[in-house]
């Protein structure tokens, strides 16, 4: 239909109140109701009158490199003729593109220049806004797409199914760039050689000088931000102190437990509900 080769830019889709949808638009514009048999509710497409001129121009031989001339009227029959081959054209793309999803069906209704005369939905009601930016030897117009939000109520299992899909597919890039920066980033490793037990009597009596009996812990436990990881036994090499390490626990292990317990575990709790292998 357009005799040359097009560039579409979706724009992130949106979801807003009706009434801020019509804000957006001149008081008289292009718009097609379309009728969603397959999910039993209606949408409309508008035309940008740039795309209308555009494609007009295009197809009677021009080149379309003439500014658009965007005047607000009424269409004649034949350039509505025009808009309607249009959009079954995009129609037809559309429901291609939502294949893989759900088969979408689209069925023309009718075309309105006035919003007076087009409502889908009321003005208090979300809708779902998508933005297409249309590029034709350089001359950009835009083809908006809205339909109520509770139209896809049916879809929402599909729809996240696929969300789902998506985020489980591995992008090696990414995980290769993220393991990456998590190799080089810094944590903090902590071991505790002993631990005692006192009561406040004893603490406020202390005085300098005095000794307070421990005794070191076998095996030593390290924590790595505050996470027990690593059990060993602690020595001395090369004439400073020194933790040998014996055990390291399993990075999925402590996840797991944090994720049966619905939270974050301290170190203490990890302590009390999962043990090294040398304890068990």
């Amino acid at each position: 239909m357009i005799r040359c080769r097009c560039e579409v830019d979706l724009h992130p889709p949106r979801i807003k109140p009706y009434s801020e949808f019509l804000g957006s638009f001149p008081e008289r514009t292009n718009i097609n109701i379309v009728n969603i048999k397959s999910l039993r509710g209606v949408a409309c497409w508008i035309v940008d009158p740039a795309v209308i001129y555009l494609t007009i121009d295009n197809m009677f031989g021009g080149e379309g490199h003439l500014e658009p001339k965007i005047v607000p009227k009424e269409y004649t029959a034949t350039e509505l003729r025009i808009v309607r081959r249009f959009v079954d054209m995009v129609l037809a793309e559309y429901e291609k593109a939502w294949r893989q999803v759900y088969e979408l069906k689209f069925d023309f209704v009718r075309s309105e220049g006035n919003f007076q005369f087009a409502k889908i939905t009321g003005n208090d009601e979300m809708v779902l806004h998508c933005k297409f930016t249309i590029d034709i030897n350089g001359r950009t117009g835009d083809v908006d797409f809205c339909v109520p939000f509770w139209v896809f109520e049916p879809l929402k299992a599909t729809l996240f199914a696929q969300s789902v899909g998506f985020q489980m597919e591995t992008d090696t890039k990414w995980t290769g760039a993220l393991e990456s920066e998590m190799q080089t980033a810094e944590v903090e490793v902590a071991a505790i050689l002993a631990e005692k037990k006192m009561v406040l009597g004893d603490i406020l009596s202390l005085n300098v000088g005095e000794i307070i009996p421990i005794e070191v812990q076998d095996p030593v436990t390290a924590y790595v931000n505050r996470v027990p990881m690593i059990r060993g036994k602690y020595g001395v090499k090369n004439g400073r102190y020194a933790l040998r390490v014996e055990e390291i626990r399993n990075l999925t292990d402590f996840v797991s437990l944090g994720l049966k317990n619905r939270q974050l575990l301290g170190p203490q709790k990890y302590d009390d509900e999962f043990k090294f292998g040398m304890e068990k």
